[in-house]
């Protein structure tokens, strides 16, 4: 995935994605996995020719412990600011988040046994946010040509990002797991996430990349609009 100005790298973490936005020099860092995965991220950088000071930005699409898990420490190796949703600022400050309610019924039983025995598994250590997001950040202000953009509905604070080249990296607000449907099976706030739909469905994407599973088309998430949008709004 490249552009004249830009490439984006998947950093495979354990059961979810994180993005890499660089270029000779500088880098943008979009989720980073859980607690520990730190160590993955820094071995990627090097691969890439890129040293740990390099990282200028960690861009949190939202606050759950796979996504958030390795801010603190990444913060501390690398000097990178830390960018969040305002609404989710504290939960990142206190390292949890918890479980959002099931969309559909595997996912509600899945739910009921987490907030029963599970509990634990979201904490993780906290970090400071250096920047708070509102409705858009401007990633010019970093060097890149892309926006990040909230998009509650998963979590209060979510957000996807929109780079120049048409590459939409998504978070939790689109699943690309294999023969499964694209509308997350997880949201704090289900009639925001639909309202989220409809804002992705009007931005000019060429492919998705989501945290869990594989890219897909645009066309595919169109493909299941409709539908999403009959079944849960």
């Amino acid at each position: 995935m490249s552009t004249d100005s830009y490439k984006v790298q998947r950093i495979g973490l354990v059961n979810v994605s994180s993005y890499l936005i660089y270029r000779p020099g500088e880098a943008i860092l979009v989720d980073c996995g859980n607690s520990g995965e730190e160590v993955k991220i820094l071995e990627v950088l090097k691969g890439l020719g890129l040293e740990p000071g390099m990282l200028k930005l960690l861009v949190l699409t939202h606050s759950h412990f796979d996504h958030a898990g390795s801010a603190g420490k990444l913060k501390e190796l690398t000097g990178c600011k830390v960018l969040i949703h305002r609404s989710e600022g504290d939960r990142l400050r206190k390292g949890f988040s918890p479980i959002p309610s099931g969309t559909r019924w595997k996912a509600k039983l899945l739910v009921g046994l987490g907030r029963t025995f599970a509990r634990r598994l979201m904490k993780y250590p906290g970090a400071e946010p250096d920047l708070l997001a509102d409705d858009l950040f401007d990633l010019e202000a970093y060097g890149f040509p892309g926006r990040v953009i909230h998009t509650p509905g998963h979590t209060y604070g979510s957000m996807i990002i929109l780079m120049e080249g048409g590459e939409l990296l998504a978070g939790d607000t689109l699943f690309g797991v294999e023969n499964k449907q694209h509308f997350p099976p997880f949201a704090e706030n289900l009639p925001a996430l639909v309202r989220s739909w409809a804002v992705i469905r009007d931005l000019q994407v060429k492919t998705i990349y989501p945290a869990h599973g594989r890219y897909f088309s645009f066309e595919s998430f169109l493909a299941e609009y409709d539908s999403a949008m009959e079944r849960y709004r």
